[in-house]
């Protein structure tokens, strides 16, 4: 079996509606093993993080290679971090840490938009309100990108993809040579054409893009024309039917 985001959104969801018996007693963490001092003859822990885990692992995912296999948030959290996996933005297939450092729980993402992410998360309720972190089942939620309570995001190592890493600025162009293309909006000082080009890289990092002659949509052209036009600014100086490709392509002084 791959181990990829896919597969593990199907095991998570797989056991939406699954409940706790008693205190924290459940499956996943007969699964993961006893910890001392808990009820349950030591299984009745807080069980978001050996879901989790379980997840991963019916995916087909590698313990502590792929994954943090531990009941313990912080743990995961540390894991992530010293692998390189870490970041503020949602991805599909990621783990969402919740609270002061992302002690307090964890979720699987398995949807996102503009506004918002899609969970499914174990030992919570149906809403990110209340004792979420405490809740007597898996469920599913959607919760802002803005909501205060998040953390950050660690990435499994899923078969196939690489460390998400945040872009790196260009590198300057040598002394004399002309700069690249990539002033698409200028009217200095508030925009520059160095700016320009990491944020294209940040967006296409992210799988975005903006149109050119309709590449992702017929209209994407025409709207940013008039909005430029609305506010007085220009494409790389370049004034009339001249298209992105064109501008694109000439040198920018």
């Amino acid at each position: 079996m791959t181990y990829s985001a896919a597969v593990a959104i199907e095991a998570a969801e797989d056991k939406i509606g699954y409940r706790e018996k008693g205190t924290n007693d459940t499956v996943f963490n007969r699964w993961l093993g006893k910890i001392g001092g808990y009820p349950a003859g030591g299984y009745g822990y807080p069980w978001c993080a050996s879901f989790q885990a379980w997840v991963a692992d019916q995916a087909g995912g590698r313990a502590n290679q792929d994954y943090p296999k531990t009941a313990g948030c912080a743990t995961a959290v540390a894991w992530f971090k010293s692998h390189g996996r870490w970041s503020s933005t949602p991805h599909v297939g990621d783990w969402v840490f919740y609270g002061p450092r992302g002690e307090t729980h964890v979720e699987l993402v398995v949807a996102v938009s503009a506004s918002s992410f899609t969970t499914v998360g174990g030992n919570t309720s149906g809403s990110l309100s209340g004792r979420y972190y405490n809740g007597d089942g898996v469920y599913r939620k959607s919760i802002s990108r803005s909501a205060d309570r998040i953390y950050g995001y660690g990435r499994p190592a899923y078969s196939g993809t690489a460390t998400p890493a945040k872009p790196k600025p260009p590198a300057k162009p040598a002394s004399g040579a002309p700069k690249w293309p990539g002033r698409y909006i200028t009217q200095p000082p508030i925009m520059h054409g160095d700016d320009v080009t990491l944020w294209q890289r940040q967006m296409r990092a992210r799988g975005w893009g903006i149109a050119v002659d309709g590449a992702y949509g017929p209209d994407s052209e025409s709207v940013c024309r008039a909005f430029q036009k609305e506010k007085g600014l220009t494409v790389d100086g370049v004034v009339g039917p001249k298209t992105w490709a064109t501008a694109w392509s000439a040198p920018v002084t």
